[in-house]
């Protein structure tokens, strides 16, 4: 049997979580951005095959199906993101004001607690 020796320091713990608590929140917002912006590039399309649906009979049902679709993505993308903003504001550092670092704006669906 052998004995494993402690990779811990003394007090260097603390800083190591520390470290790695900030790298994963800076993780957590490079996520977000990134699901965000998915989603908002879901709507988008979504909205340019509604148009093209309303200028083209022939098309008209393929265009709604994926309109339908990339509107679903859409809010998929912006409930993973709003999620993530949740696990942002549960373990991010407070601000001045005492409460957690707030992500930008539009993370989160009404209704989502």
């Amino acid at each position: 049997m052998t004995t494993r020796k402690s990779n811990r320091k003394p007090n260097g713990g603390r800083e190591d979580s520390a470290e790695r608590l900030a790298g994963l929140l800076g993780d957590l917002e490079t996520l977000q951005a990134y699901l965000q912006e998915r989603g908002r590039h879901s709507y988008e399309l979504a909205q340019k095959f509604l148009a093209n649906a309303r200028r083209d009979a022939g098309s008209r049902a393929y265009d709604e199906r994926q309109a339908t679709m990339l509107e679903y993505q859409h809010y998929i993308w912006h409930e993973i993101a709003g999620r993530v903003s949740q696990l942002l504001m549960a373990y991010g550092e407070p601000d001045e004001t005492g409460s957690a670092n707030q992500p930008p704006a539009g993370g989160e669906r009404k209704g989502d607690s």
